[in-house]
């Protein structure tokens, strides 16, 4: 009786053992992946913020060019009823 009681007691644990085991690679994947992501996570926040700026960048000039535009159309106004 006790050999069957030692016996099963010590697959219980082997098998608590091979689970603890896999739980800590997963644990470790996991922690990986994380720092993967957080990285990802990074990279794109930059992109993100290069692509703004050249958005902000297009339309500077854009606003610009119409300022300007809209001076010369209003000089040529000025230039024709003169």
């Amino acid at each position: 009786m006790t050999d069957n009681f030692l016996q099963r007691f010590e697959e219980k644990v082997m098998n608590l053992l091979t689970e603890l085991e896999t739980l800590r690679k997963e644990a470790s994947h996991l922690r990986q992946e994380n720092a993967q992501l957080k990285a990802d996570k990074s990279n794109y926040i930059k992109k993100l913020q290069a692509l703004v700026s050249l958005f902000d960048s297009l339309n500077a000039p854009t606003e610009v060019n119409n300022v300007s535009e809209l001076q010369i159309m209003q000089s040529q106004e000025e230039y024709a009823t003169a």
